[in-house]
Order: C-alpha cells, then sequence, then structure tokens
C-alpha cells in the first residue's frame, strides 16, 4: 500500500526537537508559520535561504545553534514522498512498528512482529536496509541541493556586498587623499595669502609714506616759492 505525504511525515520523531519551554504566545506564532510553510511546501518547491539576524549595533550575529523548521521538515518529506519506492520497504516497516507503540512489548519483539507480518507481503532484511540507504540519498541530494542553493545566497547577499563594501571603502581612501591633498594645497594658499598680504601692507605703508612726505616737501618749496614772489612783488623800482 502507497503511504501518503503525511503518513511519511508521521514516521518522523519531530516534536521531541521543539524546544519545551516556548511560552503560548510563541508556540501560537509557530503554529501560524508552520500552516503557512506547509501550504507553501506543498504548493511549490521550498525556496532555501540562509538566515541572519542584527544586532542593534547593525552587526550581523550568527546563531549556530540549529532548531527545528517545519518548513525544511515538510520539505525533505515530501522529496522522500516523491521518491517512494513501489512495495513494502522502510517505511512500510516503521509504519508497522509505530502501530504498536502502545504495546507493552520490548522494541526488538515489536520489530520481529512486524517483520514477521510484512515478510509474507514480500519484504526482507535487505530490502529495509537498501530502501532506507535510498531514502538517505535522497536526503544527501536534498542537501545538496541545499548547500548549493545557500552558496549561492552567499554571492548574492555576502560576497557581492562584501564587494561593495571593499570598492567603497577604496572610493573612501581615495577621496580622503584627495581631500588631504586639497587641504595640503588651501593651507598653501593661505600662508601664501598671508605672505603677499603682509608685503602689500608694506608696499602701501611705504607708498603712503612717500606720497606724505611728497606733498610735505612739494608744498614747503611751493610755500616758500610763493613766499619769496610776494616778497619780491614788495619792492619798489
Amino acid at each position: 500500500m502507497a503511504l501518503k505525504l503525511n503518513n511519511i511525515k508521521n514516521l518522523f520523531v519531530v516534536e521531541e526537537e521543539v524546544e519545551a519551554g516556548k511560552t503560548s504566545e510563541k508556540k501560537s506564532d509557530d503554529k501560524k508559520e508552520i500552516s503557512k510553510s506547509t501550504k507553501e511546501t506543498e504548493d511549490s518547491k521550498v525556496s532555501w535561504k540562509s538566515s541572519s539576524s542584527k544586532n542593534v549595533d547593525g552587526t550581523v550575529s550568527q546563531d549556530t545553534t540549529g532548531k527545528f523548521s517545519q518548513k525544511i521538515f515538510d520539505s525533505l518529506t515530501k522529496a522522500i514522498f516523491d521518491a517512494n519506492l513501489p512495495g513494502e520497504d522502510y517505511f512500510e516497516f516503521i509504519e508497522g512498528l509505530k502501530a504498536m507503540k502502545d504495546l507493552p512489548l520490548e522494541e526488538s519483539l515489536k520489530m520481529k512482529t512486524v517483520y514477521m507480518t510484512l515478510s509474507t507481503k514480500g519484504l526482507t532484511i535487505p530490502k529495509i536496509v537498501e530502501s532506507a540507504d535510498h531514502y538517505i540519498s535522497v536526503l544527501l541530494k536534498e542537501k545538496d541541493k541545499f548547500y548549493h542553493a545557500l552558496e549561492g545566497q552567499k554571492k548574492e547577499n555576502i560576497v557581492g556586498k562584501k564587494k561593495h563594501i571593499t570598492d567603497l571603502e577604496a572610493k573612501n581612501k581615495e577621496k580622503a587623499d584627495q581631500i588631504r591633498k586639497l587641504t595640503d594645497e588651501i593651507s598653501a594658499n593661505n600662508a601664501e595669502i598671508k605672505k603677499v598680504s603682509s608685503e602689500i601692507n608694506n608696499v602701501e605703508n611705504k607708498i603712503i609714506s612717500t606720497e606724505n612726505n611728497f606733498i610735505y616737501t612739494y608744498e614747503k618749496m611751493e610755500n616758500q616759492i610763493k613766499g619769496n614772489i610776494e616778497k619780491i612783488k614788495q619792492i619798489n623800482t
């Protein structure tokens, strides 16, 4: 009997992976996210993306502690479902074993019981192992796809942005060098302005002094001449 997608999902023990200390509000939010993720996964292939969080200062913090992801779980089980082998195999064996979970029997006895039942339908130990290896290979392919997509995300969102930062830093250095050069030029120009202004001031003072001396001397000479002329006019002929 072919297993449905939900049957395969139920064969995996995932509830123990979810953190037990979550608040009721957090659980409610998780259920909404799980419901949304499940619908997205069944409607289309999941899009793998790396996640990160930003600190208050804007830096990115990396969370190295893994946690259960319903979205990823749904995607992996969907891949296994699509690659499900016909006939009795590993999953039918596990399904039969799970059906006996409430019986007060040792696990080894439960396994023997399930195996004896399914062996009448052609199931063998090698077939269980072979089919399990097949499903592991499906998971490995999904893992390869995940890391391929992850590398793409890194190149797009990390490597490219790091190069952008490097380019901006190089431009900043170039601009800073230009600013230093312009600052030096401005300082040199200001020193030259101060020097030339001082020279102008000295020249202006000399010109004013020369002008004053000229006027004083000129007036002295002019007044002497005028005075002499007046005296000369008084001579009786």
